[in-house]
């Protein structure tokens, strides 16, 4: 267990921005039909048409380094890319090994890491600077396990096709957050328009 002048020590550290922590990759999952033969698939059956959606996201994952020390910051996201706690840390390699992911890390905790790189966990970011290497996973029956660069992730999905599900949200939006169609009217503005 962490003594109280080691964790003054640690937090001392990050407020002055010395804990050093490098980016080395990001890896976030999705799931949606293949782009490469996408037919009609949805993902949810609503009773209302507007309440279909084909693309969901499912986890944002970083492999960073502290010194030669390798780890990973993940996170489940929530269907519509918000984050969904609990997040963790844990001690991992240069190729992502996931021995020790159901062992969270006692040097680094997610705290440590979002005070760090707030920039790429504050949402988290879906969509990251092109100078830090980012990897798109499907984790859909049709296209299990391929990967996308961000510059193939974003010809291949950005586009009217793929609808980001969000039951918190009426409007439609596409994996980068661009409205699709019309934003759909809630029940109080439909009772709200005149008679004819």
């Amino acid at each position: 267990m962490e003594t109280l002048s080691e964790f003054i020590r640690r937090y001392a550290r990050v407020l002055v921005g010395q804990e050093d922590f490098e980016i080395e990759e990001i890896k976030i999952f999705f799931s949606a039909p293949d782009p490469k033969q996408p037919g009609s698939e949805t993902l949810t059956i609503e009773k209302e048409k507007p309440g279909e959606a084909n693309f969901q996201w499912i986890a944002y994952q970083v492999l960073f380094t502290k010194g030669e020390d390798y780890y990973v910051y993940s996170v489940p996201l929530n269907s519509n890319g918000n984050a969904k706690l609990p997040d963790k840390v844990f001690e991992s390699d240069s190729n992502w090994s996931s021995k020790s992911k159901d062992r969270p890390s006692k040097k680094v905790s997610p705290g440590d890491i979002k005070r760090s790189i707030p920039k790429l966990l504050k949402g988290p970011e879906l969509h990251p600077s092109r100078d830090i290497q980012t990897i798109y996973i499907n984790t859909d029956h049709s296209d299990k396990g391929s990967s996308y660069s961000s510059q193939d992730f974003k010809r291949l999905f950005d586009n009217d096709f793929y609808v980001v599900l969000n039951p918190k949200s009426k409007e439609l939006q596409n994996p980068f957050g661009d409205a699709i169609g019309m934003k759909y009217p809630k029940d109080e503005e439909k009772k709200e328009e005149p008679a004819k």
